[in-house]
């Protein structure tokens, strides 16, 4: 079975909390935004399920290196050995035989309504915290792209216009995609932003193209977006959420299901945002105070880690993902770096620290899927090189509820109700 995992966005205003400004950027556009719904009113995103969505094989390869290409850092060198060769391969029309181990991926299995336009046009979208981009598949794409799918049409929207000059370009580990912007009115639940800045593609990489029922993606990263040129633009999520009465927004993700946002165990322990060094910030990042793998001690000691919904693969500097690992029994690295086990292994769990407070990942989340050997499974935690942050993304936050406080800069922590 295929790794599932499902996700719902929560807008809170239940309290409110001083709105403490980053540092001040200038933001143009030949339309001002503004709101068209009701900001007071609470609402939640539920995901919805695909109903074209195909598995797809893939080498793992492919799978670890992702997240490396979407934010462009630094490979473990047998990773990046194995990508070269693997890139090679397609420039030599190789591509089609797959080498190395395979696996099958859920890129796309679950997505999140959005509405564009007057009158208002349907899309399913991935909402991404990694990154800041919100681009659609759209009307100025060829009709060979077209065909068989939802797509925006700027043509058919009485409150669209096209922002003369401004264009985009992508780049995400799977592939890259570029195009125009257009403004128009944007609604996710009851929240609706006229005149919002839409990166309309005109153009994606064969990868997007297979993930059939994807419409695009929203960007929910806390600081603007520098793919849009000639001026870079604030995301959706850093329009809104200061003009409401708290702009803070949860994140709650299970397998196989949509998360309940509403259940969490004990306290909710909060931590500063802080800034991924040799970036100019925008990631929802913060500091572990300390780690523990399983039952052992607690290792107290400051980790930078950078979380982010769109990723399928977590990652901790190798000193810490061995000592992970040789608690597996049977856990073995493949030629590229990666870790496999037998499926029937148990995983330890991990827990973090947020200050003083303690949360606890569980290790039943830590099984992306099964090989095709159908015997060993891939893990769903991979290594990045020691001194680098740890990427935590939906195997590690399956298990929490996450808060993002925009007005204060700072994230919430705590262990979610399982029912």
């Amino acid at each position: 079975m295929p790794r599932c995992i499902g996700m719902v966005y929560c807008f809170v205003f239940v309290l409110l909390v001083a709105y403490v400004s980053p540092e001040p950027q200038v933001f143009r556009s030949p339309t001002s935004r503004s709101f068209v719904g009701d900001p007071l009113k609470p609402f939640s995103i539920e995901q919805v399920k695909n109903p074209n969505w195909r598995p797809r094989t893939v080498s793992t390869t492919t799978v670890y290196a992702a997240s490396f290409l979407k934010h462009n850092r630094l490979m473990p060198e047998p990773l990046q050995n194995a990508w070269d060769n693997l890139q090679s391969r397609e420039k030599a029309g190789l591509a089609s035989r797959i080498i190395g181990q395979t696996i099958t991926t859920s890129d796309g299995l679950f997505l999140f309504p959005l509405r564009i336009g007057t009158p208002q046009q349907l899309l399913n979208l991935i909402f991404d915290t990694g990154s800041g981009d919100f681009w659609v598949w759209s009307w100025l794409m060829p009709d060979s792209l077209k065909n068989y799918r939802d797509f925006y049409n700027g043509s058919n929207s009485s409150t669209a216009s096209r922002w003369d000059g401004q264009s985009f370009g992508v780049a995400y580990g799977a592939g890259s995609l570029h195009g125009l912007v257009w403004q128009d009115t944007v609604w996710v639940d009851n929240i609706g932003v006229g005149g919002n800045p839409i990166e309309c593609a005109q153009d994606v990489a064969p990868f997007f193209v297979n993930l059939e029922g994807v419409d695009g993606v929203l960007g929910l990263s806390n600081a603007f977006n520098d793919s849009e040129s000639p001026v870079p633009q604030q995301t959706w999520i850093t329009w809104v959420l200061p003009k409401l009465p708290s702009p803070v927004f949860t994140v709650s993700l299970s397998s196989k299901a949509p998360g309940d946002s509403s259940k969490y165990i004990g306290n909710i322990a909060y931590t500063p945002v802080t800034i991924i060094p040799g970036t100019t910030g925008g990631f929802w990042a913060f500091n572990w105070t300390g780690f523990a793998i399983g039952n052992q001690k607690f290792n107290h000691t400051n980790i930078q880690v950078m979380t982010d919904t769109g990723g399928n693969i977590s990652q901790l500097p190798q000193s810490i993902l061995k000592k992970y690992y040789a608690q597996v029994r049977g856990a073995y690295q493949q030629s590229d770096g990666g870790w496999n086990f037998p499926c029937a292994s148990t995983l330890p769990n991990i827990t973090f620290g947020v200050g003083t407070s303690r949360i606890v990942m569980a290790g039943k989340n830590f099984i992306f899927n099964p090989l095709a050997d159908g015997i060993n499974c891939y893990g769903a935690i991979q290594g990045t090189n020691d001194g680098s942050y740890v990427y935590m993304n939906v195997p590690m936050l399956e298990s929490l509820f996450v808060v993002h406080d925009y007005g204060a800069m700072r994230m919430g922590f705590a262990n979610r109700t399982i029912t």
